[in-house]
């Protein structure tokens, strides 16, 4: 069952379905060895203070030790033997949690030790051990786990607070390590020997590491792909101590708290590697690396990665703040990077590099021989930040813009661009050479190379060379109404394969005429393949011997306005309309669309009085009730149109002073065919008008309904779409006079609109758009009716009907193209001169009814309603018009 040293048996073991349970109690010099083969699992009780010679608690796989907060173990003798480690499991699948406190005094004896696999050992208490070689926790083989969130102290020479030799084993540090020995380290990872590294391994600190002997690293890391994160804080003291020494290749380490190495020739991070092999420190925004007399941080043979975006400072004055060695290392360094030192790239091919997601500037007289960054031969410009360069510095020095953005505005006169795909080079300064590969893009100036929407003042970007543009280049310039652009100027030659010139100009009235977008002194061999296409212009791409040039014939004109001489285009007019393409049409497509709702809300009144009137009255039979369908007019909405409505719910209406509930359910479908100058349409609408009316005894009756209706339409050509909801509700009222009929109402509506467009031309895309609007209107109508036969009736009518309409601002959101402005106001009125006629016919199966109406419909007042914008890049407001009659745009001109 286990081992008692005595006959008092303060750990007493019982057995518990195959599991031996030990219960450790009370002040004794007793321990609990388990036998071969036993799962035990052990609990060592507050209160316990166990004082012995040899191991206290030694488990075999599988088992569990916990030792509670208030519990005390001392191992006062030993050896190198495990049998004299403070709480020992040999085997795997083990657990050991100590909340209390577990102490050494001799040399070679651990505090927690675990011999095996997965093996987990966990400290929230104090672990504190003394002697030569003596560990705190040790764990030797494969994917352990050690944990500790208390205390771990050792005072011996080589003793470390956390140590695991294998593969794949995890270190966790939120609490306290304090070593004291020469040669002692806070946590150490190795693969059980100098010879034999271990393979990925993780290490974590958040907590507090302090070391203060001479060679005592705070962590020390001896294998490969390995990773160390760091949010705590790390201090090695000692002679020659540092803060993370890192052994082997593939390592990481991530840097987000505190390391320093502060005894004479110490280090904040040393990194061992040998030739071929690579290692990756990135220090953070909040990461501190900092030496006292020496190197912060120090590299060796291989090629090491270094990313700061944090401090990096040696307080040696004017010493070295990072020492990459031998190898062909990188220095990357983002916005917030601060090197307080110089940096010594040393022998190899090393690489400097502008990188981060966040914007910055360089100042380039910081490269160089006696500058801050030494000894380094290629530069790069990486990441999506945008990075602009100050100053000047003429040195040979190739440059590779893989990724965001560089801008150069002082003289870079011997730096050779290589621009890739995705990347973007501008700037005002002077460059060597440029080589724009396929994707890349070429951004003269400034501001129009950071944002696609926005333009700068106009600048140049002097290249001392040559000049390459690759087919599938993106060549991107300012230009204003001065016939000012953007554009390279070369001392040597232009050769373009191809790409594309992309445009922005400034907000301002423009007259044709030509614009200068590059210059190569030795000569221009090729062209761009085209210019982007614009909304407001018409681009044309020239170029003689050492020029290209970019020619605009403005799109919009006022009709009639005379053509400048030398231009050959023809003023714009109804017989010559501008491009076909419409970019607003969505937003003018909600008056027709509201119109057309006020007509259906009004028809399903209309109709519902000419049912019940007849039926009230005694006029006529019921089944002769003339109309009981909504009727469409051509003039309220053009193109081929299929109209369904379908009675529902709808209670015959009594005679005299009987009341009805009624309700009808609409639908339509039309089309509206492509003009000159707008895009076909095709809207689909649906919905339901419920009312309730009384006839009062009288030849009168009175009614209130209420209704909702939804267009969705579609612009292909525009790829544009939009919903128009409306919501109804009104008052209605019909009277009786022999044969004549008198109906009318009034009603209110609110319409919410929603509209979006995608691509419009070009660059240009387009974006989604939520506005409103409210209308009134009233109407009325009279009929005479005539009795042909008793199955025939006639009913001439005249009727009129008045629509307000009001509209809230309109503004596009997430576009370039950015469209603000208001629908107009209008006021339209309806008059409609017409006859119905309703047949019926009995059959077996029961009585047909025939409907006809034959009318003439006219509009007066605001019969075109007008929308009024402004669009980035074009600030003067445009006048865009829609007549119902016809549903077709006039011509672009200014309002």
């Amino acid at each position: 069952m286990g081992s008692v040293s005595s006959a008092q048996a303060a750990c007493t073991p019982s057995a518990v379905n195959g599991v031996t349970r030990v219960i450790c109690s009370g002040p004794t010099n007793n321990h609990y060895w388990a036998p071969e083969n036993t799962i035990s699992t052990v609990q060592v009780q507050a209160g316990t203070v166990m004082d012995v010679i040899e191991a206290a608690i030694r488990v075999r796989a599988g088992s569990t030790v916990t030792i509670e907060n208030g519990a005390t173990i001392t191992v006062t003798g030993g050896n190198a033997d495990d049998a004299y480690n403070a709480i020992y499991a040999g085997g795997n699948d083990s657990t050991i949690t100590n909340n209390g406190s577990v102490s050494t005094t001799q040399n070679s004896v651990d505090g927690l030790e675990a011999t095996g696999s997965r093996n987990t050992l966990v400290n929230a208490g104090r672990v504190s051990t003394q002697g030569t070689s003596s560990e705190a926790i040790i764990a030797r083989g494969q994917n352990n786990v050690l944990r500790n969130s208390g205390t771990l102290e050792t005072s011996g020479s080589s003793a470390r607070g956390m140590i695991a030799e294998g593969h794949n084993n995890s270190f966790v540090n939120s609490g306290t390590i304090r070593t004291t020995g020469a040669g002692g380290e806070g946590i150490r990872a190795d693969g059980g020997g100098t010879a034999n590294a271990a393979e990925n391994v993780t290490i974590s600190n958040s907590g507090t590491i302090t070391t203060s002997g001479y060679t005592a690293d705070g962590i020390r890391l001896i294998g490969n792909n390995g990773t160390i994160t760091n949010d705590g804080t790390i201090t090695a003291s000692g002679l020659e101590a540092r803060g993370i020494k890192v052994e082997g290749n593939g390592n990481r380490v991530d840097n987000r708290g505190t390391v320093q190495g502060l005894g004479d020739d110490g280090e904040g991070l040393y990194i061992i590697s040998s030739t071929g092999q690579t290692n990756t420190i990135v220090n953070h925004a909040d990461g501190r690396i900092i030496s006292r007399d020496e190197v912060a941080v120090r590299g060796r043979h291989g090629s090491e990665l270094i990313e700061n975006f944090g401090t990096i400072r040696t307080q040696a004055t004017q010493g070295t703040a990072i020492n990459l060695g031998d190898g062909n290392d990188s220095l990357l360094i983002g916005a917030s990077s601060t090197i307080e030192g110089h940096v010594r790239a040393g022998a190899g091919t090393d690489t400097f590099k502008l990188g981060g997601q966040t914007n910055a500037t360089f100042d380039m007289r910081e490269i160089g021989a006696s500058a801050k960054y030494r000894e380094f031969e290629r530069f790069e410009k990486v990441d999506t930040s945008t990075w602009t360069t100050e100053n000047d510095n003429n040195a040979a020095m190739p440059w590779a813009v893989r990724e965001g953005t560089l801008l150069v505005t002082g003289s870079m006169g011997g730096s050779d661009m290589t621009v890739h795909r995705g990347a973007t080079l501008g700037g005002t300064g002077t460059v060597g050479s440029i080589d724009a590969l396929s994707g890349s893009i070429l951004s003269p100036g400034i501001d129009g190379a950071t944002s696609r929407a926005g333009v700068g003042d106009i600048r140049t970007l002097n290249v001392r060379g040559d000049v390459n543009i690759a087919s599938g280049t993106t060549y991107r310039v300012d230009l204003n109404n001065r016939f000012e652009s953007d554009r390279i100027v070369a001392n040597g030659r232009a050769t373009i394969q191809g790409g594309t010139v992309e445009v922005h100009a400034e907000r301002a009235a423009y007259s044709p005429g030509r614009w200068t977008i590059l210059t190569a002194q030795r000569g221009v061999t090729g062209q761009f393949s085209g210019v982007d296409d614009l909304i407001f212009f018409q681009p044309l791409l020239t170029k003689d011997a050492n020029n290209v040039y970019l020619e605009l014939r403005p799109n919009i004109f006022d009709p009639g306005t005379p053509t400048d001489p030398g231009n050959p285009q023809e003023p714009i007019s109804p017989e010559n309309p501008p491009d076909p393409s419409t970019p607003l049409q969505p937003e003018i497509t909600p008056p027709i669309t509201i119109l057309h709702h006020e007509n259906l809300f009004r028809a399903a009144i209309l109709c519902r009085l000419r049912c019940s009137s007849s039926d009230a009255m005694g006029a006529m039979p019921s089944f002769v009730a003339i109309d009981s369908v909504p009727v469409r007019y051509a003039a309220d909405l053009p193109g081929r149109n299929a109209l369904a409505a379908a009675p529902v719910a709808e209670a015959p209406a009594s005679r005299g002073t009987g009341w009805g509930v009624w309700g009808k359910v609409l639908g339509s479908y039309g089309r509206t065919d492509a003009t000159p100058t707008s895009s076909a349409m095709e809207r689909r609408t649906g919905g339901i008008v419920v009312g309730v009316d009384g006839g009062l005894g009288t030849p009168y009756r009175l009614g209130i309904a209420a209704g909702y209706l939804a267009t969705s339409f579609d612009i292909d050509a525009a790829a544009a779409s939009g919903n128009v909801d409306s919501f109804h509700i009104g008052a209605y009222g019909s009277a009786a006079f022999g044969d004549w009929r008198l109906r009318g109402g009034v009603a209110y509506a609110h319409h919410e609109i929603e509209l979006a467009r995608g691509a419009v031309a070009g660059r240009f895309q387009g974006g989604e758009t939520d506005t409103s609007a409210d209308s009134v209107q009233v109407f009325g109508e009279v009929g005479y009716t005539f009795r042909l036969s008793d199955r025939v009736t006639l009913e001439p009518f005249l009727g009129l009907a008045h629509v307000h309409v009001s509209s809230h601002d309109v503004v596009e959101n997430a576009s370039p193209f950015r469209a603000t402005g208001e629908v107009a106001s209008f006021d339209t009125t309806y008059s409609t001169l017409g006859a119905r006629l309703v047949a019926t016919m009995p059959t077996e199966a029961g009585i047909v009814t025939f409907k006809g109406m034959l009318g003439w419909r006219h509009a007066f007042g605001d019969v075109a309603p007008e929308a009024r914008f402004t669009v980035n890049g074009f600030p003067t407001p445009f006048l865009w018009s829609v007549r119902p009659s016809t549903a077709t745009a006039s011509w672009w001109r200014p309002a």
